[in-house]
């Protein structure tokens, strides 16, 4: 056990700090973040949308709702005639039953 220390290594400072814009005064829609990294700076801008990127936005989201929208109709014409096969022949089953019953009956009474 000996070599072991105890110590703990001081924790490493960050590699970028981010660097504080204040707000622009101009009345400029657009909004800047930056930070630096040891061998570059970034920046991101940012604008408020207009008319034009609003009317986008809701066309897109119209079409995602609409192609679901049209995916859950499509599930439900794939099923329904599923459903309606399915209680059609619970219903034939459970007459033929009754029937076939009824059959035996009588038939066991010609028989004896």
């Amino acid at each position: 056990m000996t070599g072991m220390s105890h110590d703990h290594p001081r924790p490493e400072r960050p590699r970028s700090e981010p660097e504080i814009i204040p707000p622009d005064r101009s009345g400029r829609p657009d909004a800047e973040y930056v930070w630096t990294d040891r061998r570059s700076t970034h920046r991101i801008y940012v604008a408020r949308p207009g008319p034009f990127s609003i009317i986008l936005a809701l066309l897109i989201a119209g079409l995602v709702l609409g192609a679901i929208v049209l995916l859950l109709v499509g599930l439900a014409v794939i099923w329904i005639p599923i459903v309606v096969f399915v209680v059609a022949a619970v219903l034939i089953a459970g007459f033929s039953r009754y029937y076939w019953a009824r059959f035996r009956l009588w038939a066991a009474r010609i028989l004896r």
